[in-house]
């Protein structure tokens, strides 16, 4: 029965149709995000020197206070990082409600990075500390829920950078 097919044209077939098949996936949840991949190549391409140093920079800030939250996790103590994350607690908290009120006033992109930068600047111990992480998927995770602004990781790193 079997035996008109060969092994070679077998798998072809089977490689053609799982690749056919992955692609189909990949367009049906991700489309989103390979426009958003595409989009911002062309971006990157079409910007000037200047806007490629300012990257290139804020690269090497993001680097540096990596490390720094590195040295500052080392140096906690267990008292301290109760403390902290008694903090982080009552911070995810106000962020819940600042990104709910935030979703149902209908606040622009502006204004809802005020509203977060003045949340944050009443907790600067937070700063630089592994905890840092956490408030920001929080935070990505609030908005994706109420399908508000979706903030990228590095907006949210340049709101810890000027508290």
């Amino acid at each position: 029965m079997f035996t008109n097919i060969s092994w070679t044209t077998y798998l072809t077939f089977v490689a053609l149709f799982l690749s056919a098949w992955y692609i189909i996936i990949c367009l049906r949840f991700y489309s989103s995000d390979i426009l958003n991949f595409i989009s911002s190549k062309t971006k990157t391409q079409k910007t000037d020197s200047g806007n490629e140093l300012q990257a290139t920079q804020y690269a090497g800030t993001k680097t540096a206070a990596l490390e720094e939250n590195i040295n500052n996790a080392a140096s906690l103590n267990e008292a301290q990082t109760d403390h902290l994350f008694e903090d982080v607690e009552t911070l995810s908290a106000k962020i819940k409600e600042a990104v709910s009120d935030a979703s149902s006033k209908d606040y622009n992109k502006e204004e809802f990075f005020f509203l977060l930068e003045i949340t944050l600047k009443a907790y600067p111990q937070l700063k630089g500390i592994p905890f840092q992480t956490a408030i920001n998927n929080l935070i990505i995770s609030e908005c994706d829920k109420h399908g508000f602004i979706h903030p990228s990781s590095e907006e949210l790193d340049r709101l810890w950078i000027g508290i």
